[in-house]
């Protein structure tokens, strides 16, 4: 639009605040991880939204799931499959370790994704990933540039391969160093919380 670069500023995609007020309360949580048969000390990972082709990472993710040696850990994921994938991608679901709960509505997705304990996106963008950040929660995400907004300070891992040897070893990392996600979670929560408001983005986008 040949506006000068100093008068554009980039305004991201958030998280509803209304949705996010109603997904923190914890007895959703509780209900949902008891629906799931995921237990307190569980590690809950999270991963959602359409999985076609462009998206297929998604079953690298559900190998790495598969081959840590952790009943702990678990993987819950929501959202449409297409049905070039769905052979493939049903070999992986389990119905313990790795659970697949077909498509939410908005809220629900909310819901969910607070219910958890790590947001894992291997795969393309998509609004998930600042609705999570919303959220609180800590995320691992492919790296794309254009994507760094997501990450505040410590909330965010990125990967840059696409290997199950890669996500799995993340996601090791990040269980087994309780300090480093604690850490992650701490800025998740007093940062992401804010700077993906949307009432927040409304304000910036009607100062003048």
């Amino acid at each position: 639009y040949k506006l000068p670069p100093e008068k554009v500023e980039l305004l991201v995609m958030g998280g509803d605040d209304e949705m996010v007020e109603k997904a923190k309360n914890p007895s959703i949580k509780n209900n949902i991880r008891k629906q799931y048969n995921v237990k307190s000390n569980d590690f809950l990972v999270i991963t959602g939204g359409k999985i076609d082709i462009p998206k297929k990472r998604v079953l690298l993710l559900m190998e790495a799931i598969k081959q840590i040696d952790n009943n702990r850990i678990k993987l819950l994921i929501f959202g449409s499959v297409v049905d070039e994938l769905k052979n493939d991608f049903q070999k992986f679901v389990d119905g313990k370790k790795i659970q697949y709960i077909g498509w939410l509505g908005p809220q629900d997705c909310y819901n969910h994704l607070a219910a958890s304990d790590l947001a894992v996106f291997p795969g393309g963008h998509s609004v998930f990933w600042e609705q999570t950040v919303a959220l609180g929660i800590p995320v691992v995400a492919k790296y794309w540039e254009g994507t760094d907004h997501i990450d505040l300070g410590g909330n965010c891992k990125f990967l840059y391969q696409d290997s199950v040897d890669e996500i799995k070893e993340i996601i090791i990392n990040i269980f087994e160093d309780r300090e480093l996600y604690n850490q992650m979670k701490e800025v998740a929560e007093k940062k992401g919380m804010k700077e993906f408001s949307y009432k927040k983005i409304a304000k910036k986008s009607i100062i003048v």
